[in-house]
């Protein structure tokens, strides 16, 4: 039991505290990218989305929107900006759903406030750790936790190459977990895009994933 337990608090994928929808429906792949704005990496990405004329979802964190402003507003111009928390914290999970519900409550009006845009529903938890509290702090704030199909491994030392191979197990309704940041993503994205529509699967927003 105790197994179990520890299992799915580390791994969302396993429905055990609540629904985390892992894909959708539609005919494209939902690429996503956590933990930023990212200075290094945030340009890039953007650039090689809009070379690509592609969408994905960014979940960032309250405290580098707030950070780096002009970089969250460029996400939010042409992309779906969701949350992934007021900071990179696990304790959501051991928090009280009043407490966890207000902290997000409050960074997702921060996100708002910088960005001029209402961010998503979408919640997805840092570290993919979750727990019975961290749902309920996500319901009282009125977000939905998500996860992903396809996760890369790109926050670890993988290779551009790596990550290329791993995005190519990406099958039409995957949602597929990035980073910003490290470099695997950044150097990998160009081809990661032109191998998505050299297959036919144009890149897609986590809401239009699951509509």
């Amino acid at each position: 039991m105790v197994t179990t337990l520890v299992a799915a608090s580390a791994w969302p994928q396993t429905q055990l505290f609540g629904p985390a929808p892992l894909r959708g429906s539609a005919a494209g792949v939902a690429l996503t990218f956590d933990d930023g704005p990212d200075p290094e990496s945030t340009p890039q990405l953007l650039q090689a989305l809009e070379e690509a004329g592609a969408t994905a979802t960014f979940f960032v964190l309250a405290d580098r929107v707030e950070a780096h402003p002009e970089l969250a507003r460029a996400i939010a111009e042409k992309h779906e900006v969701a949350l992934h928390g007021a900071s990179h914290h696990p304790w959501l999970t051991v928090f009280s759903p009043k407490r966890g519900a207000a902290e997000l409550r409050e960074a997702w009006e921060r996100v708002a406030r910088v960005t001029g845009v209402e961010p998503s529903s979408w919640f997805r938890p840092p570290f993919g750790a979750t727990s019975p509290r961290l749902f309920a702090s996500a319901e009282g704030a009125g977000l939905q936790v998500v996860w992903c199909s396809v996760r890369t491994g790109d926050g670890g030392p993988i290779g551009p190459d790596t990550l290329r191979r791993r995005c190519q197990r990406a099958q039409a309704g995957d949602i597929v977990l990035l980073h910003e940041g490290p470099r695997a993503a950044r150097e990998a994205l160009p081809q990661v895009l032109a191998d998505l529509e050299a297959r036919g699967l144009p890149a897609v927003t986590v809401s239009e994933m699951l509509a």
